[in-house]
């Protein structure tokens, strides 16, 4: 009796899950996304992002990241950067709409602003005192492959490679670099 209820359990669940649809729809269909991502490299960007896929070949990716805090406890007290990332599809695939795939390639051009300290402890009033500060421009540019994978027709988690770059008018530099993000597709 109790092997022949287990057998229907297991069969009940099959049946529910085979059924309804919605769950295992092709993520290769949806057009908006939006998460958190981060791409290390000499200097990382990352924070929140919106994907918007304008054709199944071409589309792009907003990202931006926001940090303030007060100037005598952080030697950053502002940290602020933006990117845009289009991309390509190469190539798609989808395995009986419950996982599906995509490989791109990727460039990406962003902005980069960092306030930066100099603080020295004052041991007559306890505090941190701010001796200058100095505003870092940073233009960001970079480009290469990366896999989106979608499990259950929303959930994306991308995956990335490549080469970024960082100028800032006195000391450029060319890195590797890989990110990755995760994001709620529609």
């Amino acid at each position: 009796m109790k092997y022949n209820l287990k057998k229907f359990a297991v069969a009940a669940v099959i049946a529910a899950v085979c059924s309804c649809p919605a769950l295992f729809a092709n993520g290769l269909d949806n057009r908006n996304a939006i998460g958190m991502y981060i791409i290390g490299a000499e200097t990382p960007v990352g924070g929140i992002q919106y994907e918007r896929r304008f054709t199944d070949i071409f589309g792009t990716k907003f990202g931006t990241y926001v940090y303030y805090s007060s100037p005598k406890k952080s030697e950053t007290p502002v940290e602020f950067n933006f990117t845009v990332e289009p991309d390509f599809t190469l190539f798609e695939t989808s395995w009986k709409d419950k996982v599906c795939s995509r490989l791109f390639a990727f460039g990406l051009l962003g902005y980069d602003y960092t306030m930066k300290n100099e603080t020295h402890w004052d041991d007559k009033t306890y505090e941190r005192v701010v001796d200058s500060t100095k505003n870092q421009h940073s233009l960001i540019a970079g480009a290469g492959f990366g896999f989106d994978f979608i499990f259950f027709g929303h959930l994306s988690v991308p995956i990335q490679f490549g080469f970024m770059g960082n100028i800032n008018g006195t000391d450029p530099n060319v890195g590797f670099c890989a990110g990755t993000a995760i994001r709620y597709s529609w």
